[in-house]
């Protein structure tokens, strides 16, 4: 959703007519979107892109991770976004902590990572992993 600011003010024409002139601040437009000016492309979120990336998340949780948490299961299969399956990590951190333990659980999420590359920012694929 883009937003435009408008500046709305009143001009008199020669026959006294009023008219209302709405001015825009911003011009509304792809090329003018914060996603144009930071790079991003199309072809990083399609859905063929996302699709490595969807199956490691959902091979990493198996099958005991799907009747632990269907509604996760069934979010990553609808998910169109990068970021939005990135950001799912942390439902899966629990489930994975869950099944089997908090150590054996960040091995799997950081085992994820590579299935990121070319779809994110590297400085958000590094900042998921842990210092040890």
């Amino acid at each position: 959703m883009h937003i435009t600011k408008l500046r709305a003010y009143s001009v008199r024409h020669k026959d006294n007519v009023v008219k209302d002139v709405h001015m825009r601040w911003f011009k509304p437009g792809l090329r003018n979107s914060i996603s144009a000016l930071l790079g991003s492309d199309g072809r990083r979120n399609s859905p063929e892109a996302l699709e490595d990336a969807r199956q490691a998340m959902l091979a990493t949780l198996g099958e005991d991770g799907a009747l632990l948490n269907p509604q996760l299961i069934r979010r990553l299969n609808y998910l169109g976004d990068a970021h939005a399956l990135w950001f799912a990590r942390s439902e899966m951190m629990a489930v994975l902590s869950h099944l089997h333990g908090e150590v054996k659980a960040v091995d799997k999420m950081q085992n994820l990572a590579p299935a990121f590359r070319g779809l994110l920012p590297k400085s958000l694929i590094d900042s998921g992993r842990l210092r040890r």
